[in-house]
């Protein structure tokens, strides 16, 4: 049948279905023609399945031209029950912002991940800016490896271990130094102290070269 326009209303429960005995004995509803024209499925319900989909038995799959959009007046949730099902989230932008995660609305809200094995790879460079930084690897390795240039920065700075700890410099050449220097002409200090009680409680070792102390005012050595 063809109409110029038609009106279906019910004031009861009401269904359309398609009980389907072959493949491809499919349900459609459709707006056809390429014209700013829209399918509205509305819901006045008050309940938690006002609009329902579901496929019971089978995937359901949304295909846009152009944007999608999801507005909700309280929570969003994705869920996957299954031992093996993941969730996705790509984009194909190639540049500026592609994937944006907005939680600032307030200084307390949170974003929280929470992973058996959080793996984060980037091509380029990575930033995170914030007012403290936290990184805290419990009984297991911290790990920072760059084959570059590795920069801290800060106003005060304190390096505590409880076991034996080391810094090294693996030289290759000549005049690749290790430098513990205090800079600026105050009355500042240089301090090596151990609490240590053996003979070596303070070792300077040079075990290939020689060993230089200068100093421009009396010094004393105990």
């Amino acid at each position: 049948a063809s109409a110029g326009g038609f009106d279906m209303d019910a004031v009861k429960a009401s269904t359309i279905t398609v009980t389907s005995n072959a493949d491809a004995e499919d349900l459609t509803i459709s707006v056809a023609g390429a014209t700013d024209s829209s399918l509205i499925l509305e819901s006045a319900g008050t309940g938690a399945d006002a609009i329902k989909l579901n496929a019971s038995a089978g995937s359901i799959d949304i295909d846009s031209a152009d944007n999608v959009t999801i507005d909700a007046a309280d929570e969003i949730t994705l869920t996957t029950t299954s031992a093996d099902g993941h969730i996705s989230l790509v984009s194909a932008h190639t540049a500026g912002v592609a994937f944006h995660i907005d939680a600032n609305a307030h200084a307390d809200s949170e974003v929280q991940i929470d992973a058996g094995i959080l793996d984060i790879d980037v091509t380029g460079a990575a930033t995170m800016d914030a007012v403290g930084i936290a990184l805290t690897a419990g009984s297991g390795e911290l790990d920072l490896t760059t084959t570059g240039t590795l920069d801290m920065n800060a106003n005060v700075f304190t390096l505590d271990g409880t076991a034996a700890s080391t810094i090294t410099v693996t030289s290759n050449a000549d005049a690749e130094d290790l430098t513990i220097s205090v800079a600026g002409a105050t009355d500042s200090s240089l301090i090596l102290e151990s609490a240590g009680t053996g003979v070596d409680a303070v070792k300077l070792n040079a075990s290939a070269g020689g060993f230089d102390m200068d100093a421009v005012k009396a010094s004393t050595i105990t």
